[in-house]
């Protein structure tokens, strides 16, 4: 139902693509991508795979199989700046496919929501925004959608020991990659089993299911244990009480930290949903939503408890989302398979998604011409307007397929999303990327280590954003007052002070010193007795 290809083919050609966007058009972002990067880094140098560290210090806020798998593709191509980023992505390509395997345990009989669900899932601008960065959600997302079907594999061919093993491996990955979080995705489906198996069964098979969880739940605590046991002991006592206790109870106190309504995520489940629910006739197939479905029932004890939890917990992030977020693209894969068949709605559907890609194209393509009249943004007249005008040319060739089914509309769909979210992502760096590179930054700061000068990080939180961009092999001072500056200073005259400050006239024109535009401010990098020669210097570093 897919020209050239099948549904398989196109979701690694459309990751393909859009990986190969992501490397050549952006670097590596702070501040998380370029800490994980960080901790990998002296991982690396230290010859220490047991206990993490960031800018020399213990590293105990995640569990290291995102930098182990880090490494080993430097092992595999040497030290470098690209392969690392493939790692996250290839576990999102993961997930796209056990979805599809999911889907086609599901609703065995019905091969179009199979072949609807991964070609939807990687034309979600939810998924596409997070797929190609470096996180730990999408491992996460990976493992929880591995145990969910493995859970389905036992519920329909049997309680055997290998599948028992399967889960137990995956909640051992899910721990590994980012904590006991894992369960939370997997036990309520697991627990409710009785509920989503419609057909009865007896009570001894009940309780081997149960016997059976209890044991995959034993064996993916063993798994992380081979790794924090020995860590515990390598680290120390407040390495040991920070990944036994006080990861557990920080992220506790960290769920309530950043106090968020329960609501907060149901208000933008629309906008995460998109482009499917501008589909007109996917509304249609939403409305025959059905617990009777078995399914559909599955679907609604993976997500309901699981959406209910993540809303009453107040600390709230959007990509706490994506490990269920292939929930809601296989339900709404069902409702385009039971939508309206007629072509004419589907063409209608799809016209309205171009149409706005064309627009989009055509904003992005006058947006210089505008600005050179009105001299509003000096950045936006170094913006290409070819951006603007593949996006157009993109947009008109998939105008010329009409479509015939809902198959070919989300196909159509999926492709024009992915390519409007890559032209605009990269139509931005290349206009913004400098902001965002820590490189050239991190290479000033190795030159001054490189002459025995030391480096201090002032007024503000330091996530490591240098460490791995400079390829620094020592740490870089954190202060965080004048007066500790000045101590500091006393113990290393030579030394350089990085700060933050957010005017160009802050520094004057004759201080000696390297700035960089940092975000959404500047760095300089500059000697510290230059610094505090400055009488302007507390306003400078009000910032």
């Amino acid at each position: 139902m897919y020209p050239l290809l099948s549904a398989k083919s196109w979701v690694f050609v459309i990751w393909l693509i859009s990986i190969g966007f992501a490397l050549y058009t952006r670097p590596l972002l702070p501040v998380d991508e370029t800490r994980y990067a960080a901790v990998a880094w002296e991982m690396w140098q230290r010859g220490d795979f047991l206990v993490p560290h960031l800018n020399g210090e213990l590293y105990s806020h995640k569990p290291p199989l995102l930098f182990w798998l880090m490494q080993l593709t430097w092992l595999v191509f040497g030290v470098n700046d690209w392969s690392l980023r493939l790692v996250s992505p290839l576990f999102a390509l993961g997930t796209v496919y056990l979805s599809a395997a999911m889907a086609r345990m599901l609703w065995p009989e019905r091969k179009a929501i199979a072949d609807m669900a991964p070609v939807m899932l990687v034309g979600s601008g939810f998924w596409i925004a997070f797929s190609t960065l470096t996180m730990f959600d999408m491992m996460l997302a990976f493992f929880a959608v591995l145990a969910i079907c493995s859970l389905l594999k036992l519920a329909h061919e049997g309680l055997t020991p290998p599948r028992w093993l399967l889960l137990g491996a995956a909640i051992g990955g899910g721990v590994m990659a980012k904590g006991p979080v894992i369960l939370l995705h997997v036990l309520p489906v697991a627990l409710s089993a009785p509920w989503w198996r419609i057909d009865s069964k007896p009570g001894s098979y009940w309780r081997h299911w149960y016997a059976g969880l209890v044991f995959s739940i034993l064996l993916g605590a063993a798994i992380a244990l081979c790794w924090a046991i020995p860590a515990g002991i390598a680290g120390g006592e407040v390495y040991r009480n920070a990944i036994f206790l006080g990861q557990t109870q920080g992220r506790l106190i960290e769920s309530f930290a950043h106090k968020l309504p329960w609501w907060w995520y149901a208000q933008y489940m629309p906008v995460l949903l998109l482009p499917w629910l501008l589909l007109k006739p996917l509304w249609h197939g939403l409305k025959a939503l059905n617990l009777q479905d078995t399914g559909l029932r599955f679907c609604a004890a993976w997500g309901t408890p699981l959406f209910i939890a993540f809303s009453l917990i107040s600390g709230k992030r959007m990509h706490y989302l994506l490990p269920m977020f292939p929930l809601f693209v296989l339900v709404l894969a069902w409702a385009a398979e039971h939508a309206s068949e007629r072509q004419s709605d589907w063409r209608v559907a799809n016209r309205w998604i171009i149409a706005l890609s064309a627009l989009i194209g055509v904003v992005m393509a006058m947006a210089p011409w505008v600005n050179e009249l009105t001299y509003r943004n000096a950045e936006l007249a170094i913006l290409s307007p070819l951006w603007g005008i593949f996006l157009l040319i993109s947009v008109a060739f998939l105008s010329k397929h009409k479509v015939q089914n809902a198959q070919e509309s989300v196909f159509t769909v999926s492709i024009a999303t992915v390519i409007t979210l890559l032209v605009i992502s990269s139509a931005f760096f290349s206009v913004r990327g400098d902001r965002f590179d820590t490189r050239q930054t991190g290479a000033k700061i190795a030159e001054v280590f490189a002459q025995n000068r030391e480096v201090a990080y002032l007024t503000g939180v330091y996530h490591g954003e240098f460490q791995f961009n400079g390829r620094l092999t020592k740490p870089i001072k954190v202060l965080t007052s004048l007066r500790s500056l000045e101590k500091w200073k006393a113990q290393h005259p030579d030394a350089y002070v990085l700060i933050r400050y957010s005017k160009t006239s802050d520094l004057p024109d004759h201080f000696p010193y390297y700035h960089h535009r940092y975000r959404g401010s500047r760095l300089a990098l500059l000697p510290v007795d230059a610094l505090l020669s400055n009488p302007g210097l507390k306003e400078i570093l009000k910032y």
